[in-house]
């Protein structure tokens, strides 16, 4: 178990700022939704500002805030994940490339390209010389560099920063927009999940985590599992999973409090969510998120960084209930899915 003592996100909605919870839900209307930036010059000068592409900016934002959240200067170690990556500033680079014919173009958006780009400014920034990984794993990425952490942890690492990160890029929306995933008439976001329909909307956000060994005065709830497994033939094979995933960790289903759901809006790929409540979760305070940050590969971070909120807070925003059971948020399930990667991820209140 690896206790959080410190997190922020920076995403489509207002939670950057940790004085407050989900005070509003800004509206979107259409197919995709973007970040609500920071004041970044509080972590870079104007002129690094205007040569980043969006993601470094607010990934490595939103990193540094959570290791200011935790009061750690410097990490002991930084895990991400990331679906993408930097994918519409590795296409900058190559158009500069065909623009010019093929002769010399400026290196900065070459430099900038990598998928960890944002892990090795936070180091830089941070002075952190220790192990730094990203995992670009698809739908499992951020649940790959959570598990890194827990085996980092068994080699006697710290304050371990753990993270993920992916937006809206040209290629991301091309490519959901090919698969038949997003709504084809406008959307708008809070509506998400009215009417059953076909498609979503593409979203984005950052997500980090500050995860250490020892709980403190500022300690949010604690990781205390998390397994990813793919495509189940059926809901009664998801079920048995979920089922022994709990029993892995002491727990049954109705020990269960509230169980966030990865719902994306689309019925065709909620079937299986709600097949899995049906079964499983009679007695729990279901909760969705999607309307809030949209569909990516690591929206699972996002709904983390809810329940380690709600962990808290002890306190639920209204904006999130599909079924309210009046359970006191104590131990928390979220099931997210993504074509087909599944992930269970536990949490508990300390």
């Amino acid at each position: 178990m690896l206790y959080i003592n410190g997190t922020v996100c920076i995403s489509p909605q207002n939670t950057s700022d940790n004085s407050v919870f989900l005070p509003e839900v800004k509206p979107y209307t259409g197919n995709k939704i973007y970040c609500v930036d920071v004041d970044y010059t509080k972590f870079f000068d104007p002129g690094s500002i205007r040569r980043m592409g969006r993601l470094i900016k607010f990934g490595t934002a939103a990193g540094m805030l959570t290791l200011k959240d935790a009061g750690v200067e410097t990490p002991g170690a930084i895990s991400t994940g990331t679906g993408y990556g930097l994918m519409d500033v590795s296409q900058k680079f190559l158009h500069n490339v065909i623009d010019s014919n093929e002769t010399s173009v400026s290196p900065t958006s070459f430099i900038q390209s990598t998928h960890n780009t944002v892990s090795s400014n936070i180091a830089l920034m941070s002075g952190c010389h220790a192990h730094n990984n990203t995992f670009a794993h698809r739908g499992f990425s951020f649940e790959s560099s959570l598990l890194d952490a827990f085996l980092l942890a068994k080699e006697g690492y710290d304050n371990i920063l753990v993270g993920a990160y992916d937006e809206v890029s040209d290629h991301s929306y091309r490519s959901m927009k090919r698969l038949g995933l997003l709504r084809e008439e406008p959307c708008t976001n809070t509506e998400l999940f009215t009417a059953e329909q076909k498609g979503t909307i593409a979203g984005e956000a950052a997500a980090f985590f500050l995860l250490s060994k020892e709980k403190n005065e500022n300690t949010y709830g604690a990781f205390a599992g998390c397994k990813t497994f793919s495509a189940p033939a059926n809901a009664d094979e998801l079920k048995s999973i979920t089922t022994a995933f709990l029993s892995a960790n002491n727990l049954s289903a109705n020990e269960l409090d509230v169980v966030v759901s990865g719902h994306c809006g689309d019925s065709r790929l909620d079937a299986l969510n709600e097949a899995l409540i049906d079964s499983l979760f009679t007695q729990q305070t279901i909760l969705v998120y999607k309307q809030l940050c949209g569909e990516y590969m690591t929206s699972s971070a996002f709904a983390a960084w809810l329940a380690a909120r709600i962990m808290k807070l002890q306190s639920i925003p209204e904006t999130l209930i599909k079924v309210n059971r009046q359970r006191q948020p104590k131990n928390i399930l979220l099931y997210n899915s993504h074509r087909g990667n599944h992930a269970l991820l536990l949490f508990k209140h300390v």
